[in-house]
This record gives structure tokens, sequence and C-alpha cells, in this order.
């Protein structure tokens, strides 16, 4: 091959393109060194690229699924069903407990009924009073002397007895009030009753029930988040040591850029050198027969170690299509938001027990306020009894210094003090009738079983926890299936970039057998050309960073045979930066 004088671009745009002083190869050689390495370098930058999207994407489902595990923890799950089996246990009771509030609103009614009779003597003997304080005015007003005291008596009389019939009458008003509070206690417990026949005990077992497959749901979810996460993680692993392995393509790159390298050295080195034709052509057919070893050495390493490559991250993006078993959690989203409509249900009976627990312990508290406004009317009476008696021993003692003609006003200042005790024996039985009313509201708001004393609040929070676990079902877990799709996907894709043989492994065979073409047959007479071949060869091992090349490199060097054993000792204790097939091999061990 002669070398001529030509200054063209031997690496038609290679990393190391420059102004050479003559071809060694042809055009159509040095476009597939660079095609090669081109789509090396593009190959293996888009997929790295890609696993580092991947490995982004799988960091975030991991994230995830650790909060759900937080989510769905087992003290929530054990919290949430044993709420449900408390509500359930206090809707079975509300019946039982519904029958004891009807009975006592019953017994309240009763009571506040046995006090009209009271209230009737109190109104009687109050109208026998006022009748017989009349009579005294009329009798004292056929005895001249006193008559006006008498009369003066007697009006006052009338006014107390006035008075207290104004009292009785207020006291009825007051009876009558919580009567109507009472009628409506026991329509609305009526009503309520309706509602128990029709739901219980239909919800509270449903509730039951639902504990049992709220906890077994959630349990299965923790387990398989779980489960997925730690797939996830050894996917995460997996595709981190992926990318360290994906260094093969960056020393793939590096070498070909060198085997450029190396023919433009060649080039320019041998157009400087002062050979015949013939030597010429000698000195560069050794050099491209080193260059095209590297070049088929790279090669069928490249084509080994990155089948390996593509063969994990295949296998890596099938691991990840169990990710999809978090798909099948989603179905279950509709029995949650069952059993939140169930809970519903159960709220709304909640709702109105509490509305006829708290009913009737604001009758029972009105009750007893009545009761102590009853009282004070009472009071009022048997004060209006206390002052009659006194006007009657006034009117008893006056009659008396009258003589014969005080007589008949004595008998009825008696009969005015023996009536004015039955107002005092009425009063005192409506004082007792009051007080077994008051201790009998007192006990319908203590009355209540344990198990019909229904937290609200409690309802509230297990409804909010049911709703927010539908969430998570019909939302966070179709988004983690989706997420684990877009995982795979990525990982796939990363794969499918690097290529297979067919593509990036056969483009580098070819150029490797368009350089051993171009080189011809072996050249073995160095005489005259011993110099130059070793003076390129030198300016190119100045370029390895890889013990592999200078392997290949040292069987075509021009040396001496002991400078050739201390050159080979040298290569063994050479420290490289990356070996092709040792980084591949590391990732290999790593991963599987």
């Amino acid at each position: 091959m002669q070398a001529e004088a030509q200054h063209i671009d031997p690496f038609a745009g290679g990393a190391f393109a420059t102004s050479a002083p003559g071809p060694i190869v042809a055009p159509d050689v040095t476009d597939q060194l660079e095609t090669a390495r081109a789509r090396v370098e593009t190959r293996f930058s888009h997929a790295g690229q890609q696993l580092a999207g991947s490995l982004e994407m799988i960091g975030g489902l991991i994230e995830a699924l650790d909060r759900l595990g937080l989510t769905l923890n087992v003290d929530s799950v054990s919290r949430t069903s044993n709420d449900l089996l408390s509500t359930a246990s206090g809707l079975s009771a509300l019946p039982q407990s519904q029958k004891r509030r009807v009975a006592n609103l019953d017994q309240l009614k009763n009571a506040s009924a046995l006090l009209d009779a009271d209230i009737d003597t109190m109104r009687t003997t109050l109208r026998y009073l006022r009748a017989f304080a009349l009579n005294v005015k009329i009798t004292a007003g056929s005895t001249i002397r006193g008559a006006d005291e008498f009369a003066g008596f007697a009006d006052r009389m009338c006014q107390q007895l006035d008075f207290g019939v104004t009292q009785l009458d207020e006291l009825a008003d007051e009876l009558t009030r919580l009567r109507n509070q009472l009628d409506g206690a026991l329509t609305f417990e009526q009503g309520l009753g309706g509602k128990y026949k029709q739901l219980i005990p239909a919800v509270p077992d449903k509730l039951t029930v639902d504990a049992e497959t709220l906890r077994a749901h959630h349990a299965r979810i923790a387990e398989v988040a779980a489960s997925v996460a730690a797939i996830a993680r050894d996917i995460q692993m997996k595709v981190g040591k992926a990318l360290m392995a994906l260094q093969i393509g960056d020393i793939t790159r590096q070498r070909i850029e060198h085997v450029q390298l190396g023919i433009q050295v060649s080039a320019r080195t041998v157009a400087e050198a002062d050979l015949s034709p013939e030597a010429r052509d000698r000195a560069e057919r050794r050099l491209l027969h080193m260059v095209a070893d590297q070049m088929a050495d790279i090669a069928s390493d490249f084509e080994a170690e990155a089948a390996k490559v593509t063969q994990n991250l295949a296998g890596m993006a099938k691991d990840t299509t169990q990710l999809m078993v978090i798909h099948g959690l989603s179905d279950n989203g509709g029995d949650l938001r069952d059993l939140e409509v169930s809970l519903g249900r159960a709220g709304l009976l909640v709702n109105d027990v509490t509305a006829a627990m708290t009913n009737a312990q604001r009758i029972s508290g009105e009750t007893v306020s009545s009761v102590e406004a009853l009282a004070r009317r009472v009071d009022a009476i048997q004060k209006v009894k206390r002052d009659i008696q006194q006007m009657a021993i006034n009117s008893s003692l006056r009659c008396n210094r009258l003589g014969e003609i005080g007589k008949p006003l004595s008998v009825i200042a008696i009969e005015l003090s023996s009536h004015a005790s039955h107002l005092e024996d009425a009063a005192d039985q409506t004082l007792g009738s009051l007080k077994s009313l008051a201790e009998l509201a007192h006990s319908v708001s203590e009355d209540e079983p344990e198990g019909a004393r229904l937290d609200a609040g409690r309802l509230n929070s297990v409804h909010e926890d049911l709703r927010r676990a539908a969430d998570v079902v019909e939302k966070d877990l179709v988004g983690l299936g989706a997420q684990g799709e877009a995982t795979a996907r990525s990982l796939a894709q990363a794969a499918d970039q690097l290529g297979l043989k067919e593509d990036l492994g056969d483009a580098l065979h070819a150029a490797a057998v368009a350089l051993a073409e171009a080189a011809g047959p072996v050249v073995d007479d160095l005489t005259d050309i011993s110099g130059v071949v070793d003076a390129a060869l030198t300016e190119i091992g100045r370029c390895y960073t890889m013990a592999r090349e200078r392997t290949i490199h040292a069987a075509h060097a021009v040396f001496s045979e002991a400078d050739r054993i201390e050159t080979q000792q040298d290569n063994a204790t050479v420290d490289a930066p990356i070996e092709l097939a040792e980084a591949v091999d590391e990732f290999d061990d790593l991963l599987f």
C-alpha cells in the first residue's frame, strides 16, 4: 500500500479527527470506524439516560409503597376494625336502650299526671278557704263593733288565696308544657323504633362482617405493598449496578478512538520518515495489523459482554412484571366503598340515637329545672297556708273578746284553720310527687347501658379512615400500578436501545475486518522500518488506558527478547483504570 503525501481527514469526523499527512486506509474504512464509534457512544449514552430515569422512577415507586405501608399499618387496621366492632355492638344494643328510654319517658309522663290530682286538691282547698274568708267579711258586717277590722282580715285572706290560685295555675301550665315535651319525645322514639326494626340487626351485622373485610383487605394490601417494595428495591440495586456496567460502552468508545488515533499516528509517522515506497508500505501494513488486532479484540469483547448486559437488562425488565400484582388490589376499591356506605347508614342510626339520647337528657334536665320551679310555687302556696292560719288564729282570738257576738266568726276562723291544714297536706303530697319526678328525671339520663353510648366522633373517624382507604385503593394503588408499568417499559427501552449483535456488534466486526483487509499479509520483515514502527507504536501506546490494549500492543512491538520480557512484566503490574471484561464480570457477579 502506497502512502501518498495527501493531507485529508482519515476519520470522517472522529473524536481525534485532524488534518493528516495522508491516508493509510481507504475513506470507507475510516467511515466504518467512526460509524461504529458514534453508534456505541449514542446507544450507551441514551441507555444510560434511560436507566437513570428508570432508577428515579423506581425510587418514587418505593417511596409511594412505603407511604402506603405506613397508612395501612397493623395498628391502624386494628384500631379501625375494633372501632367498627364496637360500633356494631353499640348499634345492636340500641333497641333495648330505646325500650328503656320509652319506659322512663312513660314513667315521667305518669308521674307528672299524678301531680294533676294534687293540684286539683289544692285548688279545691283554696276555693273553700276563699269562701270562708268571704263568710268572715259577711259575718263581721253584722257586728258593728270591729266590722272594719274583720273586713280587712277577710280582704287580706282573699288576696293571699288569689295569689295561691295564681301559683297553682302557673304550676299547672308548667306541667302541661312538660307533658307536651314528653309526648314529643315519645313520638320521636316511636319513629326511631320503626327505623330500628328496619335496620337492626342488619346494619350492625354488616358492620361486623365489614370489620373483618377491612382487616383482611388492609392486611393484604400491606403485605403486597411490602413484597412489591422489596422487589422494587432489588430492581433498584440491579439498575444501579447496570448503570455502572454501562461503562462497557465508554470503554469500547475510548478503544475505538485509540484505534483511530493509531491510524492517524501511523500515517503521520510513516509519511515523515525517509523510507522507500516499498519500506513505507511494509511499515504502514505492520502498524495497520496492530490497530486491526485492537479492533478485532474490541469487537469480540464488546459483543460478548454487551450481550450479557443486554440480557441482564431484559431480565430486570421481566422482574418488573412482578410489580403488576399491585393492580389486583385496586379491584377491591368497590368493596371499601360498599363498606363506606354501610358505615354511612350506621352513621344515620347513630345520629338518630344521639338525637334521641340528647332529647331525653334535655327533657330530664328541663324536668329537673321544672321541678325546682314547681317546688318554689308549692312553697309559695304553703306560705299562703301559713298566712291563712295566722289570720285565722288572730280572728279567733279577736272573736273571743267579743263574747257571744263573736262566736259565729270564731266558728268560721276554726274552719279556716282546719282547711288550711288540708292545704298543707296537699302541698306536702305535691312536694313528694315532685321529688319522685326529679329522681326519675335524673335516672333517664343515667340509665343508658354502656354499649348504647355511641361515640359519633369516633364513628366519623372510622368513616374518614374508610374513605381514605378507598381513596388509596382507587387512586394511589392505580397510580402505583401505572408507575410499575412505566418502570418496566423504561427498562425494556434501555435494553432495546443498546441493540443486539446485528446492530452494534456487527458494525464493530465489520470495521475490524476492513482494517485487516487494508493491512494485507503479515509483515515480518522489519529491515529498515523497525525504527519508524517502534516510534509510531511508542506514541500510540501512550494513549492507552486499559491493560488489554497494552497486551495486544505488546504482541506487535519491535523489541529485543529481553525488552519483550520486561515489558510483559510491566504490563502485568499496570494498575489499569477499568478493564472491559473485568467490569462486566464484576457486574455479573453483583447482579446474579
